[in-house]
């Protein structure tokens, strides 16, 4: 009963991406354009850590979230290590993500809602 009043349905989630101290960002990275000159860094870091997302406005770092699903009680066990497909469906405030989750359970489709203000975040991963 608890999935159906979580804010992600039936779906994994919701999970919350914790704000962090900023990481050295990989060359691999991919920079998504935002509004209001902004841009949201993905980091799929090549080590075994979670992937990172960074707002960066107006050459400014405001943020750096890890997504470790580790993070969320009952999910523990679990482990993300690549974010893929990105689509931006808000570019604004919120910022809201589509993307491919690449985690313990195989590749699931993921949604994201995250304050440009100050990070807050929730995110789920649906089968």
């Amino acid at each position: 009963m608890y999935t159906f009043v979580s804010g992600c349905g039936m779906d994994d989630g919701p999970f919350n991406a914790v704000l962090i101290k900023q990481s050295k960002i990989s060359e691999n990275s991919e920079i998504i354009k935002l509004k209001n000159n902004g841009v949201l860094i993905l980091d799929n870091r090549t080590d075994s850590l979670s992937p990172t997302l960074t707002l960066k406005e107006n050459g400014i770092i405001k943020w750096t979230l890890d997504t470790d699903t580790r993070n969320t009680k009952g999910y523990e066990s679990t482990r993300i290590w690549k974010i893929s497909n990105v689509m931006v469906t808000k570019n604004s405030d919120p910022i809201k993500l589509n993307f491919a989750g690449h985690w313990t359970y195989g590749a699931e489709a993921g949604s994201m809602e995250i304050s440009r203000d100050d990070g807050e975040n929730s995110f789920c991963l649906s089968w």
